[in-house]
């Protein structure tokens, strides 16, 4: 009973949709139905948290206390206590629930949990109601994803615009099953049509080139319109080259306190131009 309870996985699943039992809600649990393993499968409710905006006071980079007090410290927690992540948000207006970019925003705090989130599984899940507008939905939860460090099995969008239509489609359903399944294996689902390394499909045009705007991977397309890799992109890898861009930008603090004098002298030319509209 002792080896049951201690080999049990923790489950964590973060719900991008206020509504109960709605899509993301469901598709979560359905997909937890499929995991083989024992599991225990816990859930936050991402729009019903307090997470405030950040002060960009570099306090988090500087190795000091993040001076917002909010409930980032709890999503940061489960996600270090979990043994695998289940990421389901529906797709408003061309993107997923806002809660996501405000959790990005913060997203130098992830450098105090990433040598403990790197390589944790995950599996993500976007619910559109229309194809057409499902603009940057699957770009912010890779990028969630991405910079913690975690193992992105797969990233889906599921058509579901009705609440608690996604349990309705058997392809839905089929769905689930496949993420539940290749959620604890050595499979990853292909990158689709997106970037060849991580499947971003948001991309930039550089003449016969195309540069990934999430790893910042370079690849082709040849006369037969297989996506041909160039480089990888230097954006992710381990912790350690992860933790680079913190030095650096703790260097870019130094180079602006070294050069604060002149560059308020500059500014305040601008102090008193236009007129404040305040509520």
């Amino acid at each position: 009973m002792r080896d049951t309870i201690e080999n049990t996985k923790r489950i964590l699943g973060l719900i991008g949709s206020p509504r109960k039992t709605g899509n993301s809600e469901l598709v979560t649990k359905e997909i937890s139905r499929h995991i083989a393993a024992p599991h225990t499968l816990r859930l936050i409710r991402l729009p019903s948290l307090n997470i405030l905006p950040c002060k960009a006071c570099y306090g988090c980079v500087m190795d000091n206390p993040c001076p917002q007090k909010d409930d980032m410290g709890l999503i940061l927690e489960e996600i270090v206590h979990a043994d695998a992540v289940i990421v389901a948000s529906p797709v408003y207006f061309l993107g997923a629930n806002s809660i996501f970019k405000r959790i990005l925003d913060r997203g130098f705090l992830f450098f105090n949990i990433l040598q403990k989130t790197y390589k944790k599984p995950c599996v993500l899940v976007n619910l559109y109601g229309m194809r057409t507008n499902i603009g940057a939905a699957p770009h912010t939860l890779l990028t969630f994803a991405s910079f913690l460090g975690l193992d992105i099995k797969a990233s889906i969008d599921l058509h579901a615009a009705l609440p608690g239509e996604v349990i309705m489609d058997s392809h839905n359903i089929n769905a689930a099953e496949r993420l539940g399944k290749i959620l604890f294996s050595k499979k990853k689902s292909g990158a689709g049509s997106g970037c060849p390394f991580c499947g971003c499909e948001f991309v930039r045009m550089k003449r016969h080139t195309f540069v990934c705007t999430l790893c910042h991977g370079k690849f082709s397309i040849d006369k037969e319109g297989i996506r041909v890799r160039i480089k990888e992109g230097d954006i992710f890898g381990t912790p350690e080259h992860r933790l680079l861009h913190k030095e650096w930008l703790k260097g870019m603090k130094d180079r602006f306190l070294n050069a604060r004098k002149e560059i308020l002298r500059a500014a305040m030319q601008y102090k008193d131009i236009g007129e404040w509209i305040v509520p």
